[in-house]
């Protein structure tokens, strides 16, 4: 077809819903300044819209010094859909989450053997399945959301990993352009609003799941991975109150994983869906709103949590500046900007600024003496003083002990309460485990000879983290 006939095809089809005053050919589009009633100028551009796709052509609809155009372009050439592509990561995908609820599992119930029957069964059971679930709803409302605003997507491509996930989400391909700044809102909304939705019962259960059995309360947690709860999750645990000290249930975590996955793509950055969501918002202002958040990741990323570096580089790569829909003119209406509103909420409620930390290996403790620390004796008498070990710290500790200051011809020994004084020594090394205490008593004999008078020994008590000196006064009168 040459360009005459192909301007004049393209001319009809667009005359057909809009009276068009003047035409402006270039190699990069045909050009239609048109004179629109603006009560059905969207409903008539998104029937435009359809009838050029299936010409393979695009219309993009603009308001610039008070004169509405629309550029019509050629539909670039889409490869075929590939769904064995599809079906290949969700089963690479499934055996991943799989192979990270089994270590999950396992943990949770202090299991010695890791690839058991039963913990790979719960851990699929308990883990994979909601996290897929979650996840999958969330892919699929953004599908079916397109597919409402007649715009055709791909199905969800999930994306294995390592653990403790197992995956980095999913994700579906839009093969058209966005049509409206209402379907940016509305399709990028639902994705987050499905998984949201979705992700509330399994909180709920995985919670319930968390107070039930407390497999190991006392495993001491020092080295260990944590998580730092939203502000939603933390709502949750209010109607479900938790035991501390205690591994978190497969489920529980991925529940948490669903609010984290909720807040990522809420963030108001380029290709994200709050990215979508900020430009159907605020128009072409949304560039600064993106630019800002990519900032804030950095930030965040140097200060508090160095994998938002990852998402910053991420958003950056993916381009900041978000593409205008096609039509770019037509305003929103409450609804959309009360979705627009709902997803700032999800947003603020799902996000936590350190969503995962390891807990920190201390070896604190505390040393309470039991009495006074003051006696009085003959010569050649014994004093005894009982004092306690507290392990305030994240992991077993062994506390290393000895008296110093002893007069000559005097004897000072350290012995667990309750064994025999015969095996004391002047230095004690004391384990002390995770949450635990251990009662010592000392034992210090004047000699025979020793002159009256005040006598003041020391106690030295330490770990790597902390040390302690304490002193004993001994009158001899």
């Amino acid at each position: 077809m040459d360009q005459a006939a192909e301007v004049e095809v393209i001319r009809s089809a667009v005359a057909k819903f809009f009276v068009v005053y003047d035409v402006k050919v270039s190699n990069e589009a045909i050009i239609f300044y048109i004179s629109p009633e603006k009560t059905t100028l969207e409903a008539k551009f998104d029937d435009l819209r359809q009838d050029l796709t299936s010409k393979n052509y695009i219309p993009i609809l603009e308001y610039q010094k008070g004169e509405y155009t629309i550029a019509v372009v050629r539909k670039p050439a889409l490869g075929k859909r590939r769904l064995w592509v599809n079906v290949v990561l969700l089963a690479v995908t499934a055996v991943t989450t799989i192979i990270a609820g089994t270590y999950l599992w396992a943990g949770y119930v202090a299991s010695t053997e890791t690839w058991t029957f039963e913990n790979i069964l719960y851990g699929a059971l308990f883990f994979a399945v909601p996290l897929m679930i979650i996840l999958g709803i969330h892919e699929m409302s953004h599908f079916l959301m397109s597919r409402r605003y007649r715009v055709e997507a791909s199905l969800p491509y999930f994306i294995p990993a390592i653990p403790p996930l197992g995956t980095f989400g999913a994700f579906i391909s839009m093969r058209d352009p966005m049509p409206s700044r209402k379907a940016l809102v509305d399709i990028g909304a639902a994705g987050p609003i499905g998984g949201f939705l979705v992700t509330i019962p399994v909180a709920i259960i995985g919670l319930w799941l968390n107070t039930k059995g407390v497999p190991h309360p006392l495993m001491p947690p020092g080295g260990q991975t944590a998580i730092d709860a939203s502000l939603f999750y933390q709502i949750m645990t209010m109607f479900v109150p938790q035991v501390s000290d205690t591994y978190m249930h497969p489920m529980a975590f991925a529940a948490w994983a669903g609010f984290f996955v909720t807040a990522i793509n809420l963030i108001p950055a380029g290709q994200l869906d709050g990215g979508h969501i900020a430009r159907g918002l605020f128009g072409p202002y949304a560039k600064y709103i993106s630019f800002a958040a990519f900032l804030i990741l950095m930030g965040m990323g140097l200060l508090f949590y160095s994998g938002w570096l990852f998402f910053g580089l991420l958003v950056f790569i993916l381009g900041l500046n978000h593409p205008a829909p096609l039509n770019d003119a037509s305003k929103l209406r409450g609804k959309h900007l009360a979705v627009g509103a709902a997803s700032i909420v999800l947003l603020i409620g799902s996000f936590t600024i350190v969503p995962l930390y390891a807990i920190p290996v201390t070896t604190t403790f505390d040393l309470q003496v039991q009495g006074d620390n003051q006696t009085t004796v003959l010569p050649g008498g014994v004093a005894t003083f009982v004092f306690v070990l507290e392990n305030t710290g994240t992991v077993n500790i062994t506390v290393e002990m000895s008296v110093s200051h002893v007069p000559f011809g005097w004897s000072a020994i350290l012995y667990p309460s309750g064994a025999s004084p015969d095996g004391g020594t002047n230095s004690l090394s004391q384990p002390v485990a995770y949450k635990g205490n251990a009662t010592i008593d000392m034992q210090v004999q004047a000699s025979a000879t020793a002159i009256l008078g005040n006598y003041t020994l020391l106690l030295n008590s330490d770990t790597a983290d902390q040390e302690y000196t304490t002193h004993f006064n001994i009158i001899v009168a």
